[in-house]
């Protein structure tokens, strides 16, 4: 450019520097950069290179298809921060570890400012189809802090996530007006049955009909129901001590079990086919394997149950009733006459272990009501057509696909039943439940939503669970684990970046093609974002938040530190 774009006066070279530069379709290079200024017009920035700053963001190295490449192979492929730099190394990129994580928080970063941009194109996405459902919900570890996200079930995009404290009614309201701020009030809100959530939601957005979650409402029933009594067997179980010493029987018959599994089979497979197998035994009874069979049974009863977990899986009552039948079939084998000297002595251990717990009275008492009340709990699954008992989806059970109103009617006759019965019996027990049933049967039973489309009238269900959240945040764990090769704790929340999740957007196609807004290549949108905004954003992620810089933390850490810094004060003080 030799003229200035809006006097034509000659332009001034003000001055002339060198910047190294990678990128990924040239490699390493030096990029020779003239800045010009018109004498005229004093008061318009400097002029730089308008190509050099699309491919490179300021005060950087590494061009945007190198950042892009960097974010998402940490964040969308799962690669560690070695790998990463190792690919880019191969590609003639030469950079450090700690590079590569700069470059993967800039991305994030850039994208979550590319969506605040492209938000009245998404808002209007989403109108188009009717509006958008929220599903909110939050995820922690541990002491970290909780991850508020919000996702849009029609159109499955991400539209917000932050970081707070707590799920205290006050920050998820703060989130809930940022959501509404981007892309105006949702035609419903989907939620848990979070106090914090139902109360923010109850004060934003007042009169937009609110779905209660079908499988974590009969979740928070069943603890209600049954928590105390699971988990006076779970600690007096524990008290017994059974686990240990039937795992310490299972390893010293490990050998003599797997010489006689063959004949062990034989004998159970003849008994499952009902077949009259006495006369085909011919075989010496092999009562160590048989022990051993028996230790694994009630070993291995933990983890019955449908994949759900307390309340609709009870293992510890699974564990106990199959410790009571094994203890019932051992005793009168312990009788049996042709017995040789040690295995009797295998069968009075095994009973010896098994009796404390079989003759608990305490114990037999929990059990007894804790198999009533799952009775109870299951025929109100089976009336909520949702988590049934055997049901094989596990926790990504959405329930059976049937109107509204039959469900209703169906959770409306169980209730019916419940309370006659308890009037028969003179039974209080099930109160709660019927009281919870009723205070919610307006957000669990809510109508299907009518809209106007540019289409035509469109009739909207809301999902019946939040699994789609629940989903989502599973992913999120699964992808910290690839990374790290460790189960995600507190840092693993605490370090994620609030823009890290929206990376799952970009497998959306309609997503990729709003937020790039007519761009080819994601590098080429974000080169366009607001880079003030994202400067201003990673100076706020990178400052301590105890106010304290890392290094000075450091000096606070020697024992002796407080006390000289308390001894210095104290004598200037005097």
């Amino acid at each position: 450019m030799k003229r200035c774009p809006h006097c034509g006066t000659p332009l001034q070279v003000v001055r002339t520097y060198t910047r190294k530069v990678f990128t990924l379709h040239v490699g390493k290079f030096t990029a020779r950069v003239t800045v010009v200024r018109c004498p005229v017009c004093s008061e318009a920035p400097p002029l730089h290179s308008e190509e050099l700053d699309a491919l490179v963001p300021p005060h950087s190295n590494f061009g945007y298809d190198v950042m892009v490449h960097a974010g998402e192979a940490i964040l969308r492929r799962n690669r560690t921060v070695a790998e990463t730099a190792a690919e880019l190394k191969r590609r003639n990129v030469s950079i450090s570890e700690s590079e590569v994580r700069d470059l993967a928080a800039r991305f994030a970063v850039s994208l979550g400012v590319a969506q605040v941009e492209a938000a009245p194109r998404l808002r209007e996405h989403m109108r188009s189809a009717g509006g958008y459902v929220l599903h909110i919900d939050s995820t922690c570890k541990g002491g970290s802090d909780h991850l508020l996200s919000g996702i849009d079930e029609l159109s499955g995009f991400v539209l917000l996530n932050a970081k707070a404290p707590t799920e205290s009614g006050p920050q998820v309201a703060d989130f809930l007006r940022g959501v509404v701020d981007r892309f105006g009030p949702p035609l419903a809100v989907a939620s848990d049955m979070s106090a914090g959530i139902r109360t923010a939601v109850a004060e934003v957005l007042p009169n937009i009909p609110v779905f209660i979650c079908h499988f974590h409402f009969l979740r928070d029933l069943g603890k209600d129901l049954m928590g105390a009594d699971y988990a006076e067997i779970r600690d007096r179980l524990a008290r017994h001590g059974l686990k240990a010493h039937l795992e310490r029987i299972q390893r010293e018959l490990r050998d003599e079990a797997q010489e006689a599994s063959a004949s062990v089979e034989r004998l159970v497979r003849g008994l499952e086919s009902h077949v009259a197998i006495g006369d085909q035994w011919h075989d010496p009874v092999p009562h160590k394997a048989l022990i051993a069979g028996f230790v694994a049974s009630i070993l291995e009863s933990r983890s019955e149950g449908d994949g759900c977990g307390f309340p609709f899986d009870l293992s510890h009552l699974s564990f106990l009733r199959q410790a009571a039948a094994v203890f019932h079939a051992a005793e009168p084998l312990h009788r049996c006459a042709r017995l040789t000297a040690e295995e009797k002595r295998l069968y009075a251990r095994l009973l010896d272990v098994l009796r404390p717990v079989c003759t608990d009275p305490a114990l037999a008492r929990a059990a007894e009501r804790l198999q009533a009340d799952k009775v109870v709990f299951d025929r109100l699954r089976v009336a909520m057509r949702i988590a049934r008992p055997n049901a094989a989806d596990g926790l990504n059970d959405e329930g059976e696909t049937v109107p509204t109103a039959t469900i209703e009617q169906a959770v409306g006759s169980f209730c019916e039943q419940l309370r006659a019965r308890q009037t028969a019996n003179g039974q209080t027990r099930y109160n709660g439940m019927l009281e919870q049933i009723d205070k919610y049967s307006d957000q669990l039973f809510a109508a299907p939503i009518e809209v106007r489309t540019p289409q035509g009238k469109r009739t909207i269900q809301p999902q019946r669970t939040n699994n789609i959240l629940e989903r989502f945040f599973r992913r999120l764990n699964r992808q910290g684990c690839k990374r790290t090769g460790r189960r995600p704790n507190a840092r693993f929340i605490n370090d994620m970046l609030p823009d890290a999740p929206l990376v799952a957007n970009l497998d959306n196609p309609a997503y990729m093609k709003l937020i790039l807004d007519g761009c080819d290549t994601l590098e080429e949108r974000l080169a366009r974002v607001d880079r003030n905004l994202v400067a201003a954003t990673l100076k706020d992620l990178r400052t301590p938040q105890t106010g304290i810089k890392r290094g000075l933390r450091k000096s606070f850490r020697p024992r002796v530190a407080p006390l000289r810094i308390a001894k210095f004060i104290l004598e200037k003080c005097a």
